[in-house]
């Protein structure tokens, strides 16, 4: 199973291309069952795609309308239940409206309502500029990207819905610390502006890696993965220690926390320099991928 191709995963401009990136999160797949691995392919697959097209609204063609287009499109499915005409050639929509609109779409109200904050996330966060300015509005970020998305995996029961979208707030946390220098070189900054003008450093100084010369980043980094982190992942790992999770999830938070591990170790031998870190961190990815599959 070659998890980058079940879900289209494209080719980024970066160091990290998103196959890689897809292959690392969805790995842990090839352990389930044919049908539990393509129930969970075609949720990802979802997911990243719809967040690929507004980055190509927002990076690759700015001002692009397809985003808003789709948007308006799964509008209409909610609305009526069924795919219009004009709606048809949305492969995302129908995939959708197979899982949750065919069959019993009363059973579905859960994961519906979270695709539709995911969609509303996503058309408030790929903007540019992007600018954050308190660390609650960061968390809030976080709950409502992150939260929303993890509430629409597969095998998730109703009373561990709660658990999981907090588990999903530690996700982006990594996903946006891995993804310094990639989100840099686009204009992007998740860094709040009261935590940077706490260190004496600008949303500029980031993008343009000024940063790693200020003397105030190095203190920065301590703060944001030795004392917010521990905090942040305190209150929102409950889903790890949850005894009656079904085995797909099992198998996620185990390979997860693994990432993060990494994550963590890499970004600390390159002394938080989150250039060298996007040299050296893709490489391990390869060659952990490649223990796995051996």
């Amino acid at each position: 199973m070659n998890i980058s191709k079940a879900i289209a995963s494209s080719v980024g401009n970066g160091i990290a291309d998103d196959a890689l990136k897809d292959a690392d999160n969805g790995i842990w797949l090839q352990t389930l069952p044919i049908a539990t691995q393509s129930a969970w392919q075609r949720r990802f697959y979802c997911i990243r795609w719809v967040d690929r097209l507004a980055e190509q609204d927002l990076i690759v063609q700015p001002g692009g309308k397809q985003f808003p287009a789709f948007y308006q499109a799964w509008k209409r499915l909610r609305r009526q239940g069924k795919l219009t005409a004009d709606s048809q050639h949305w492969q995302v929509l129908q995939v959708l409206a197979a899982d949750w609109f065919q069959a019993s779409p009363a059973l579905h109200q859960a994961e519906i309502a979270a695709w539709d904050e995911y969609l509303a996330a996503i058309a408030d966060y790929h903007r540019s500029p992007l600018i954050i300015d308190r660390l609650e509005d960061y968390e809030v970020m976080l709950d409502r990207l992150a939260g929303s998305c993890f509430q629409l995996l597969p095998d998730l029961p109703a009373h561990q819905r709660a658990i999981a979208r907090q588990f999903g707030w530690v996700d982006q946390f990594y996903n946006n610390l891995r993804d310094l220098y990639e989100d840099a070189q686009q204009g992007v900054c998740y860094f709040p502006t009261e935590i940077l003008t706490e260190f004496g450093l600008t949303r500029q100084a980031i993008l343009d890696f000024s940063c790693l010369h200020h003397p105030g980043y190095q203190p920065l980094m301590r703060f944001w993965v030795e004392d917010y982190l521990p905090r942040l992942r305190h209150h929102h790992l409950a889903l790890t220690q949850t005894e009656d999770l079904q085995p797909a999830w099992q198998q996620l938070t185990t390979w997860f926390s693994h990432r993060y591990r990494r994550i963590e170790r890499v970004m600390r031998e390159c002394e938080y320099d989150f250039v060298v870190f996007a040299q050296q961190y893709w490489p391990a990815v390869e060659r952990d991928l490649s223990a796995q599959r051996s």
